[in-house]
């Protein structure tokens, strides 16, 4: 089982080292779908689960120049907030009997909402952005910024996802960073913020640190790998994958809501 476990977080981490992606969009299905847990202990563990592996993933990416420190921090200052309030809501919400199964469903619903908006921003980054609208945000950047960075807090700390699915399109469609710097950004900004969120829940035992632990040893293993990647393919390479992996996702969640 331990070798199992291990195997599966060699893939999570590979996916959020190299994509951004993965914390809530890859980690949630498989939490509920191969371990077993609920839809509190999963977004729980995985908030835990993506802090511990984004780590020595942020560190990777700021050592090849990928994370802009100025826009992170701006970026991490509107969203904190707004990650750690709502936390704390889902999981007072939760401990309600009589409001478990509508915190379950809303969750859900808020996960598949999100994944379908950021394919959105993704597709029209990746293919009907012009150079005239990347100047205009770009010098009302904050601004511009503010409150789908908040609403992207709101969704981290409900429900776990944020990273390559939320934050990921935000920064390229706000912030104009290179998918390089947009993915280095989004895991440095949401290992902080799944840290937080990953406290608020923690308090009322929602989170299996046991497995989150084993994960994140499966995850340590293929950084090598990911550093080789990120180094050698091009950036249209990570465009294309990275809409592959919110699309999947897309769709999957969707299903998932349905079958409430």
């Amino acid at each position: 089982m331990i070798l199992t476990e291990l195997a599966i977080g060699a893939v999570i981490g590979l996916i959020i080292s190299t994509t951004g992606v993965g914390g809530g969009v890859i980690v949630l299905p498989i939490l509920t779908y191969f371990f077993g847990l609920n839809a509190l202990a999963a977004v729980a563990t995985a908030n835990f689960l993506s802090m511990l592996m984004k780590v020595s993933s942020s560190y990777m990416h700021f050592r090849l120049g990928n994370i802009p420190l100025k826009g992170a921090m701006i970026v991490l200052a509107i969203m904190l907030p707004s990650t750690f309030l709502s936390s704390l809501l889902v999981t007072w919400l939760g401990s309600l009997p009589e409001y478990e199964k509508q915190v379950e469903w809303g969750i859900n619903l808020l996960v598949a909402t999100a994944i379908i908006f950021s394919l959105y921003l993704f597709i029209q980054r990746m293919f009907f952005s012009s150079p005239i609208k990347k100047q205009l945000v770009k010098t009302n950047q904050l601004r511009a910024m503010a409150i789908p960075a908040i609403l992207a807090g709101i969704v981290l700390g409900a429900t776990g996802v944020g990273g390559g699915v939320v934050v990921l399109p935000m920064l390229l469609r706000y912030m104009q960073l290179n998918i390089k710097q947009a993915i280095g950004t989004s895991i440095l900004v949401t290992t902080i913020l799944s840290g937080s969120s990953a406290f608020a829940y923690a308090q009322d035992g929602y989170t299996d640190f046991k497995l989150a632990l084993i994960l994140c040893v499966g995850a340590l293993i293929v950084m090598p790998l990911a550093k080789y990647l990120l180094i050698h393919l091009s950036e249209r390479a990570f465009q294309y994958i990275t809409l592959l992996l919110i699309a999947c996702s897309a769709i999957m969640m969707t299903l998932n809501l349905f079958s409430f």
